[in-house]
């Protein structure tokens, strides 16, 4: 639960940052390399947490009048939008090679923007929401467990 809710900080750091760049109508290469490699690995990493192993567990444990399925199903649906913003986005930053800022047009920065202020809801449902009650309802066991498959996902071992 503690490395999801890291990934939600380094999350939060990144539309902090897709905000700035927005503002300022660039990127530098360096910049837009490390948020490539960021959106195409990590971020995946995380959806295969919350949808493999976080959410299955938490439904299983909650009871009828948490209401999770609902929403769990809004989240799920909001990583299929994040994964299409996520494609855009990486076209947009890896178009141009070579040294010097990546100038953004105003679709560019729109396209940012939206997906910081999309993400930035879907981290407060989560947050706010799942791992409140993920707090409450998951065992040990399904800590460990969650926690195994995790590492085992990550390439830590278990």
């Amino acid at each position: 639960m503690d490395y999801i809710l890291v990934d939600h900080g380094r999350q939060r750091s990144l539309c902090d940052a897709f905000r700035r760049i927005t503002r300022q109508g660039y990127i530098d290469r360096a910049e837009a390399d490390a948020v490539v490699r960021y959106l195409r690995h990590d971020v995946d990493l995380h959806h295969r947490d919350e949808e493999e192993d976080l959410f299955p567990s938490l439904l299983r444990r909650a009871p009828l009048e948490d209401n999770l399925g609902v929403t769990v199903s809004r989240l799920v649906a909001d990583h299929r939008q994040s994964r299409t913003m996520i494609e855009a986005i990486n076209t947009i930053l890896t178009k141009r090679t070579g040294p010097g800022p990546i100038r953004l047009g105003a679709a560019a920065r729109k396209l940012l923007l939206a997906y910081a202020t999309s993400e930035h809801h879907h981290l407060a449902a989560e947050n706010g929401i799942v791992l409140a009650i993920a707090r409450v309802r998951l065992t040990r066991g399904d800590l460990a467990t969650m926690s195994a498959t995790m590492k085992d996902r990550h390439g830590m071992g278990a």
